[in-house]
C-alpha cells in the first residue's frame, strides 16, 4: 500500500518566541477581576500555544488522527476506519471535525487534530463565565473561568486530540440552556431545543453518556427543587424529536449503507459490556477519590471548602444545581467497572464555579445573610499555601528527576522547575500574609507561566519519547523491504501501537496477529520477514529461531518496550 497522506514533518522545529509570551504574562499585571475578555484570551493562549510543536502522542491521539486521515484519504466518512478497518470504539463526530479542519491543508497534522479540543475548551470557559455571571456576578464569573483554564486536567485535555473536551463543552451547553430555563431567563421551548440538540451532538461524540449526564443532572436538580412538573414545559415533544433528528439521521444512514457496522453491537460492546465488565481500565470504586486531587491541581484543596459552603447554602438554587452537576458526574462514573480519570472532565466547570463562589464569599464580593460566618479566609489561604509548598518542592526536584526520561529534558525541566519554585514562593508569601485574593492571583500566574514553559520547551524535548513517528518510519522501511519478497510485516499483540504506525507512515498497516504461535510459524516458514512485538515476548521464542532474529529498531512507546526484528533465512 502506497502512503497517501503524510502528516507534517517536525524535523528542525525550534521554539523561539516563547519568552515573549512569558514576558507579556508578567507585564500584564494581572488585574483580571471583572475582565472576562482577558480570561478568554488567557485560555486561548494556554490551550492553543504550540499545539503544532510536537507529534500526536500514543496511545490515544494517533487513533483519532488516523481515523480522520483515512476519512480524507479513503472517503470513509460515514463510519470511522482505523488501520483500514471499521472501528466501533467511538461515534464519528470528533473524527468528522478533525477531518474538516484538515481538509484545507490536505492532511491531518498535530494542529488540526487538536483544534476541535481547543475550540471546545475555550467554549467551555466562555459558558462557565456566562453561568457564573448569572449566578454570582461578573467578578466571580471571571474567577471561575480563570480557575477552569488553569486546572491541570482541563488544560491537558484542551490540548489533546481526544473527545473529552468536546463532550464537556456539549454537556455544558445543554446544562446552560437548562439553567437559563430553570432561572426563568429563557423560554422553555427554545431552551429545551438547545438542550436536546446539544445532547444529540454529545451522543454523536461519545455515545449514550452524552445524553445520560445532562438529562440526569437536569431531572435530579428539578427533583431537589421539588419542581419536576416543570419538565413538561421544557420542549417535551419538540426537544426529543430534535434529538432523534440529530442522532437518528446517522443511525439510519449507517444501518442502510454501512454493512460492516452495527450501531446496536457497538452499544452493547462499548457501553453495556464496558460498564459491567470493564475492558482496559478496570478500577476500584474509590478510584476518583485518588484521581481528583491530581486532576484539580492547583486548586485541589479548595474543593472541600467549596463543597462545605455549597452545602450550607443548599437552599439557594445556584448551589443546588452546581452540587448536582459536579457530584452526579463523579458518582455516575464511579458505578461502572471501567474508569478513567478523563471521564470526569464534564464535572470540572461546575467544580470551578463552586470554588469561585468560595473565593467570592471569602472576599465578601456579594455579602448576604449568613455569608460572613460561613467560612473564613483560611479556607483559601491555607489551601493555596499547601499547594505553594507542593509546587516549590516539585520545582526543586524536577531538574533531578526529569533527566531520567532523557538527557534532552535536563535544561527545559530546570527552567520549569525554576518557574514552579518561584511561583510557589510567591503564593506562599501571599498565603502567609492572609491574602486570599492575592494567593489566588499568584497561583493563576504561576500555573499559566508553568504551562507555557511546559508546552514551549518540555513537550518538544519529550516528543521523541512519546511519539510513534520514528517507529513508523522504521516499519515503513521494513515494509518496503518485505514487499520485494511479497511478505507482510507482522504485529504481535501491540494494543494501540499500530494506530501510531499507520498514522505516521501515511497509511501502512501491520498484519496484526494475537497468537504467538501463528507469528512464530510464519517467521519460521518464511511467510514473514519482519515482526514488531513487545520485547518481553522474545525470550519465549525457540532458541533455533532466536539465532535467526536481528533487532533492527527498538523503542519504548505506550509503556511498552517494542522491538522490530528481522528473521534471516
Amino acid at each position: 500500500m502506497t502512503p497517501r497522506t503524510t502528516p507534517e514533518d517536525l524535523s528542525g522545529w525550534t521554539t523561539r518566541p516563547q519568552w515573549v509570551l512569558l514576558l507579556a504574562l508578567v507585564l500584564f499585571g494581572w488585574n483580571l477581576w471583572g475582565r472576562p475578555q482577558w480570561v478568554l484570551l488567557l485560555a486561548l493562549v494556554l490551550f492553543g500555544w504550540n499545539l503544532w510543536g510536537y507529534d500526536l502522542w500514543a496511545p490515544d491521539e494517533p487513533y483519532f488522527g488516523e481515523g480522520a486521515r483515512e476519512m480524507i484519504a479513503d472517503g470513509h466518512w460515514l463510519v470511522p476506519h482505523v488501520n483500514g478497518e471499521v472501528t466501533t470504539d467511538k461515534p464519528p463526530l470528533f473524527f468528522w471535525l478533525i477531518a474538516l479542519f484538515s481538509l484545507p491543508f490536505g492532511s491531518v497534522s498535530s494542529l488540526t487534530a487538536r483544534l476541535p479540543s481547543l475550540m471546545a475548551a475555550v467554549g467551555s470557559v466562555a459558558l462557565t463565565i456566562r453561568l457564573g455571571r448569572r449566578m454570582a456576578g461578573p467578578r466571580t464569573a471571571v474567577v471561575a473561568g480563570a480557575l477552569l483554564a488553569t486546572t491541570h486536567m482541563f488544560w491537558d485535555k484542551a490540548r489533546s486530540a481526544q473527545i473529552d473536551a468536546l463532550l464537556c463543552f456539549l454537556i455544558l451547553a445543554a446544562l446552560s440552556a437548562f439553567e437559563a430555563f430553570r432561572r426563568g431567563d429563557a423560554d422553555g421551548r427554545r431552551a429545551g431545543l438547545l438542550f436536546w440538540i446539544a445532547a444529540g451532538l454529545a451522543v454523536l461524540a461519545k455515545g449514550p453518556v452524552g445524553l445520560l449526564l445532562p438529562l440526569g443532572i437536569a431531572l435530579l436538580t428539578l427533583a431537589f427543587d421539588r419542581q419536576l412538573g416543570r419538565w413538561r414545559s421544557f420542549a417535551p415533544l419538540a426537544g426529543p424529536l430534535a434529538f432523534v433528528a440529530v442522532t437518528g439521521l446517522w443511525v439510519v444512514a449507517v444501518s442502510l449503507w454501512a454493512e460492516d457496522y452495527s450501531v446496536w453491537a457497538a452499544l452493547r460492546e462499548h457501553f453495556v459490556d464496558r460498564a459491567v465488565h470493564g475492558m482496559h481500565h478496570r478500577q476500584p470504586v474509590w478510584y476518583y477519590l485518588r484521581v481528583l486531587p491530581h486532576a484539580l491541581l492547583p486548586w485541589s484543596f479548595l474543593l472541600p471548602g467549596a463543597l462545605v459552603l455549597a452545602w450550607r447554602r443548599r437552599r439557594r438554587a445556584e448551589d443546588r444545581f452546581l452540587m448536582v452537576a459536579a457530584l452526579f458526574v463523579v458518582l455516575f462514573f464511579t458505578l461502572p467497572t471501567e474508569k478513567r480519570d478523563l471521564y470526569i472532565l464534564p464535572a470540572l466547570p461546575a467544580i470551578a464555579l463552586l470554588m469561585a463562589r468560595l473565593v467570592a464569599a471569602v472576599a465578601a464580593w456579594q455579602p448576604a445573610e449568613g455569608d460572613s460566618e460561613t467560612l473564613g479566609r483560611r479556607w483559601v489561604t491555607v489551601s493555596q499555601g499547601a499547594v505553594a509548598v507542593l509546587l516549590t518542592l516539585a520545582g526543586a526536584a524536577l531538574p533531578f528527576a526529569a533527566p531520567r526520561l532523557g538527557s534532552d529534558l535536563r535544561v527545559p525541566a530546570t527552567g520549569l522547575g525554576v518557574v514552579l519554585a518561584l511561583g510557589g514562593v510567591g503564593m506562599l508569601v501571599a498565603a502567609a500574609r492572609g491574602q486570599p485574593l492575592r494567593s489566588v492571583e499568584r497561583t493563576i500566574v504561576a500555573m499559566a507561566a508553568a504551562m507555557l514553559v511546559t508546552v514551549s520547551f518540555v513537550y518538544p524535548a519529550l516528543n521523541p519519547v512519546k511519539s510513534g513517528r520514528q517507529l513508523a518510519l522504521a516499519v515503513r522501511d521494513a515494509t518496503v523491504a518485505s514487499r520485494a519478497a511479497g511478505r507482510p510485516v507482522l504485529g504481535l499483540d501491540l494494543g494501540n501501537v499500530p494506530r501510531a504506525v499507520s498514522f505516521y507512515s501515511g497509511g501502512i498497516y501491520l498484519t496484526e496477529v494475537s497468537d504467538p504461535t501463528e507469528a512464530l510459524a510464519r517467521l519460521a516458514s518464511g511467510g514473514a520477514t519482519y515482526l514488531l512485538a513487545d520485547a518481553e515476548a522474545l525470550p519465549a521464542f525457540p532458541a533455533e529461531l532466536q539465532r535467526r532474529l536481528t533487532v533492527v529498531y527498538s523503542t519504548r512507546l505506550s509503556r511498552r518496550d517494542l522491538v522490530l526484528i528481522r528473521c534471516d533465512e
